[in-house]
């Protein structure tokens, strides 16, 4: 695409405005939410300091929701601000069509959502996990997990184990009240119960229970007072690690969660729309910015008043949307693909639809 003249004069009011309204939405985000958390960090006596930290990681997480909204703000009054001045009709008089006209913004909203997709995953993964250590350990002084005895202890091992125990002793490398499931296929193939576990020489040595082997509709049961299953490969070093949430992965351990699920015959159904969802969101930037050139090529002018009124109503609207698609995928109503996609599927069509009749 050939730069021209207005390419140059639109896309310095775009990015100023997309600046502006970034840091603005970022600020106002952080005040209230310094309001909403000041009892907190008082009554935990935190440091001025500390606080600063944990606002810095949270801007990743922060920014993943402001851009979209911004990229819409500047849109709105970059053109909206050409169109008040008349300065749009002069350009499409001349033979610009709309759609040509706003070629650079729609190339500006591309790229940011291209770029908004790589940083939506992992640096905002690993910001979201200091963000809240800081909070949880720092701010609200919490125990570490770490060293710390754990009831009700569940862990999702390779290769289709899955570990259940009533306690898990990180000191002395001990599993109480064990119970370890091998599934292959979606199907269990072998169970081992025992009073405990411990890791000794290399190696999970379980005490007093007895191992199930299924075969079709059968099994065989041997009871044992001491037995070494010599394919488990999980250490003690697997179990200490902090257990993420689904939010706190990326999308590459997200889809090693997704495998490990699958092979313990598990439904994956949600945690793919969770996957799904990280590569979805981050363009709604650019369907944002279509409805954005819609409305400021409107017959009715719109203020700045009425653009940050629009603004506030489409986000709102498509946040909705979006979480809406969400949960149906969750409950399996849709498939997690479409339902990850279906904000974004339907913004596009009315994007799309609004700029065609502003072009005619």
């Amino acid at each position: 695409m050939h730069l021209r003249i207005h390419d140059k004069y639109i896309t310095a009011s775009f990015l100023r405005n997309f600046a502006f309204s970034t840091f603005a939405f970022t600020l106002i985000y952080v005040i209230v939410d310094v309001f909403e958390e000041i009892d907190n960090y008082i009554d935990h006596d935190t440091s001025v300091g500390t606080v600063a930290r944990y606002y810095f990681y949270s801007l990743p997480f922060i920014l993943t929701y402001i851009v979209p909204t911004a990229l819409l703000l500047a849109t709105v009054f970059s053109l909206g601000v050409l169109a008040r001045r008349n300065e749009l009709t002069a350009l499409v008089a001349s033979g610009v069509s709309m759609v040509r006209l706003a070629m650079p913004l729609i190339l500006i909203a591309l790229a940011i959502s291209a770029f908004s997709a790589w940083f939506n995953d992992a640096p905002v993964a690993h910001a979201n996990r200091i963000r809240l250590d800081i909070k949880h350990y720092e701010i609200e002084g919490q125990p570490r997990p770490m060293g710390q005895i754990r009831k009700d202890f569940q862990y999702l091992g390779d290769e289709g184990y899955v570990y259940l125990a009533s306690t898990y002793n990180p000191l002395t490398h001990t599993l109480y009240n064990i119970v370890v499931q091998k599934f292959g296929e979606n199907t269990l193939e072998r169970r081992i119960d025992a009073r405990r576990a411990v890791w000794k020489d290399s190696v999970w040595v379980f005490q007093d229970g007895y191992r199930r082997v299924f075969t079709g509709k059968t099994d065989s049961v041997r009871a044992f007072k001491s037995y070494v299953d010599t394919l488990i490969t999980e250490t003690p070093a697997d179990f200490d690690e902090k257990p993420l949430d689904e939010d706190e992965m990326t999308a590459n351990e997200l889809r090693d969660y997704i495998h490990k699920v699958r092979r313990s015959g598990g439904n994956v159904e949600r945690i793919m729309v969770n996957l799904y969802f990280k590569f979805s969101f981050p363009f709604s930037g650019l369907m944002f910015v279509l409805i954005g050139i819609a409305f400021a090529a409107g017959r009715r002018k719109p203020s700045m008043a009425t653009g940050f009124g629009m603004t506030l109503a489409v986000s709102f609207l498509y946040y909705v949307v979006l979480r809406v698609g969400q949960t149906l995928g969750h409950n399996g109503v849709l498939p997690p693909l479409l339902a990850a996609q279906a904000g974004n599927i339907i913004f596009l069509v009315i994007g799309s639809v609004l700029v065609g009749r502003a072009n005619r």
